[in-house]
């Protein structure tokens, strides 16, 4: 993680993004911008539930982005996604290898974890 400020152009895209797409994944750039994370497994950092109204306005959703970037120092990304009138974040730490992966998941008590290049969830 790192103490930048995340780039406002890129969490503008991310607000587009979950209403457009459905949902996203993207991980943290030291320099504070935001990339794309198409490969790995996502696994949350946390077992609480983030979520925000689902119509909730550009200013508090990029509040909310960047609190959990701040309060959550393993997380190296965060993904979105609308399901209905909630928009969840979910702080998430990427991992290459599936098997560490579903490891760290279930110490986490994660019911699933996220496989990026193949945008299906893994149950656990």
């Amino acid at each position: 993680m790192s103490d930048a400020t995340l780039v406002t152009s890129d969490l503008i895209g991310l607000y587009d993004v979950v209403f457009t797409d459905g949902g996203f994944t993207v991980r943290f750039s030291a320099d504070g911008t935001l990339t794309p994370a198409k490969s790995g497994f996502a696994v949350s950092a946390t077992d609480e539930q983030w979520y925000v109204p689902a119509d909730v306005p550009f200013a508090d959703f990029a509040a909310a982005v960047e609190r959990l970037h701040t309060i959550y120092p393993t997380a190296n990304a965060v993904g979105g996604w609308v399901d209905g009138q909630r928009l969840y974040l979910d702080p998430v730490e990427i991992i290459d290898d599936r098997a560490r992966a579903e490891y760290v998941g279930r110490l986490r008590k994660q019911i699933a974890i996220y496989d990026l290049s193949a945008s299906e969830e893994i149950r656990l």
